[in-house]
């Protein structure tokens, strides 16, 4: 391997692999390495939704600018996108903040289409609508591959020289006069004038494993996440849209013309303190199904004759207000390192955007010129109080 590079991306899943892609551009000399492999940690059990409807302006353009790029990828690769459209019901409460954010959304040139709430019941007969006061359908999202997305990000950016090292492990990241240098599993180094951590959920355990003290790691911390899997009864299948239901914290996707993902809007979730050196499950725990099957059943009766076909489960890596964290490290000490994550659920969906705020950041471009400002997205909102605020916040984790 080549010791001495430009920039050294540290997490090969949707975000670092797209990180490598927008920097190929740039004709520098990029590694890319994962302890694993591309896309073989939290990334390959994303539900991998793609959609636009966000309650934040910034968040909503940097969503309609992911999508535009994974629902256009044949110049990249493969992406596997579906595009049967998303339901998003609002109660009765929150019709008037439901408009306001369709009319943002419109006018960054989102298609928002409000619809009567039983036009619901022509895809999903016997659909019970409590709750369902407002309805936006959005036509244009739906699902893609994440695996397929960031293994074809990864390879163009080989194609354009940048080089992919899977199977490596970062154990430190050392920062001194004329660079960096990442410390590997194997005794070896790497140096590299500047260093991206695009390591999810174990971004703290590198940054305290390269002498950061616990006050100072990041307000980054891991949630666990399971999607369930069931075949449709035949009455419900054939493509149908995605179906959020706040008012059970919980959203159905029509995956295929059988297959439905279930998986869970709720918050508390991410308030449940999880040890990611323990041995965490791989797949949702029977009280889990069990819940969130009702709840499915609650909203369409017609699915109880559903049949679990296979659960999985993974990682989210959470931040206080469910965004990122890209910063650069030179106030912790690390010159010439930087950190994308604390990604909160929406790293695939966003991975394209990441990876070019990133490029940007990493590059030198003046933020004000840059397509998204990434001073939006520093760890000092937090204490700062600029928080990226979300309108729907007391009705589940939509953002």
């Amino acid at each position: 391997m080549d010791a001495d590079f430009d920039f050294a991306i540290v997490g090969a899943g949707s975000t670092g692999t797209s990180i490598a892609y927008y920097l190929r551009r740039f004709g520098t000399r990029v590694l890319l390495l994962d302890q694993r492999g591309i896309a073989g940690g939290n990334t390959s059990k994303s539900s991998a939704l793609i959609r636009t409807h966000y309650s934040n302006e910034l968040i909503a353009a940097m969503a309609k600018y992911s999508f535009d790029v994974i629902s256009n990828f044949d110049s990249i690769g493969f992406s596997g996108f579906h595009q049967p459209g998303m339901f998003f019901p609002f109660d009765e409460d929150y019709r008037e903040t439901a408009m306001e954010n369709v009319e943002m959304l419109r006018r960054l040139g989102i298609e928002e289409v409000e619809i009567p709430p039983e036009n619901i019941r022509t895809y999903f007969p016997g659909t019970k609508l409590d709750g369902f006061d407002y309805v936006i359908f959005e036509p244009h999202s739906g699902y893609a591959d994440p695996v397929a997305v960031s293994n074809s990000f990864a390879e163009a950016a080989r194609k354009e020289g940048v080089k992919i090292v899977p199977g490596k492990e970062v154990n430190r990241v050392e920062s001194g006069r004329g660079g960096n240098k990442l410390h590997m599993g194997d005794g070896s180094t790497i140096s590299s004038k500047k260093v991206i951590l695009a390591t999810n959920v174990w971004t703290n355990k590198l940054l305290g494993d390269s002498g950061v003290s616990r006050d100072r790691l990041l307000p980054i911390t891991a949630s666990l996440h399971s999607v369930i899997y069931l075949r449709r009864p035949e009455l419900y299948q054939g493509e149908k849209p995605i179906l959020w239901d706040p008012p059970n914290l919980a959203y159905y996707k029509m995956e295929g013309t059988s297959l439905l993902a279930l998986g869970s809007l709720d918050p508390e979730i991410d308030n449940r303190p999880v040890d990611i050196y323990s041995n965490l499950p791989e797949a949702a725990e029977y009280d889990y199904i069990e819940d969130y099957v009702a709840r499915l059943i609650d909203r369409i009766p017609g699915m109880g004759g559903a049949t679990v076909v296979s659960s999985v489960t993974g990682l989210y890596d959470m931040t206080p207000d469910g965004q990122a964290i890209i910063s650069p490290l030179d106030y912790l000490g690390f010159d010439d390192v930087y950190v994308c994550a604390g990604l909160s659920g929406h790293g695939f969906k966003l991975s394209p955007a990441y990876g070019l705020i990133t490029s940007e950041m990493v590059t030198g471009i003046d933020p004000e010129r840059a397509r998204f400002d990434w001073r939006n997205f520093s760890p000092a909102r937090f204490r700062e109080g600029r928080l990226l605020a979300s309108r729907y916040s007391k009705i589940g984790t939509i953002y």
